[in-house]
């Protein structure tokens, strides 16, 4: 399996998880934060896939072969327990913000270690897209949390509750 192969499986994983907890969670807003990470997976695979299909990308993977077994996605939020631990944590979205960190971090050293120099520049061109992709993330998680972060001060002339 290619990096490639490797990143797209993982990220199909991860759009699964994020459904799952859009779908279990009973707090509006996280469910909403959730759909939204979820869609932005589905870009980002959609993204990928173009890339994977570029002859000249085939051509260069095709030297890039790593263990089937590192690619797997392992989330922070118990899969088993979902409800329970989404019951007990309105911040979840955290985990997932630890989780991305991981990719990253999975990216850069497999790209430190990797002897293959298409590899060790495929490996940190991902881990610069997981940068951005985690960047979109935050700004998902802040775009729906705004409305509940405001300022309420006389002197700013907010007197009134939202």
């Amino acid at each position: 399996m290619n990096i490639l192969e490797c990143t797209i499986k993982m990220k199909q994983e991860t759009q699964k998880h994020y459904e799952q907890l859009a779908e279990t969670t009973l707090d509006r807003d996280l469910k909403r934060i959730f759909s939204l990470m979820a869609e932005a997976e589905s870009e980002h695979i959609a993204k990928m896939m173009v890339l994977k299909n570029n002859l000249e990308t085939i051509q260069a993977l095709d030297t890039t072969k790593v263990e089937e077994s590192v690619c797997v996605y392992s989330p922070n939020i118990d899969p088993l327990h979902l409800a329970e631990a989404l019951r007990h944590d309105p911040d979840a979205y955290r985990h997932v913000v630890q989780e991305e960190e991981g990719v990253i971090d999975f990216y850069d050293r497999l790209g430190d270690e990797a002897e293959n120099a298409e590899l060790k520049r495929i490996c940190k061109l991902q881990a610069e897209k997981e940068r951005e992709h985690l960047s979109m993330l935050e700004s998902i998680y802040f775009f729906v949390e705004e409305p509940r972060t405001y300022l309420e001060w006389g002197e700013f002339s907010n007197l009134k509750s939202l």
